[in-house]
């Protein structure tokens, strides 16, 4: 179906050209060339990976930090009247499930 007008999707895509149109406008203005600075990307590649990989990590820890803190809540937490209940919890471990695919 492709990008649809109005979607989430469509405005990140739009916003990500728009981003990079901007960037590389700006370089070609500063005098670089965008052959140069795609090979020096290149070369930057391994430890610019291992910092994605490490930040992704740790915002996938900190999501599964949350979906055990509900889930100890609905458990430990009686004597709070706003705890989570059996739907919550079962959202969390769903949520806690994929996250820890993709973090272990």
């Amino acid at each position: 179906m492709g990008l649809l007008p109005g979607r989430n999707a469509a405005t990140l895509f739009t916003f990500l050209v728009l981003l990079f149109t901007i960037v590389g406008i700006s370089l070609a203005l500063a005098g670089f060339d965008i052959a140069d600075v795609e090979r020096w990307v290149y070369a930057q590649g391994g430890w610019l990976d291992a910092v994605g990989t490490f930040l992704f990590k740790v915002l996938l820890a900190f999501i599964l930090m949350i979906c055990a803190l509900v889930v100890w809540a609905a458990f430990f937490d009686r004597t709070n009247p706003q705890r989570p209940g059996v739907v919550g919890v079962i959202v969390a471990l769903i949520i806690a499930w994929f996250v820890s695919a993709g973090l272990f």
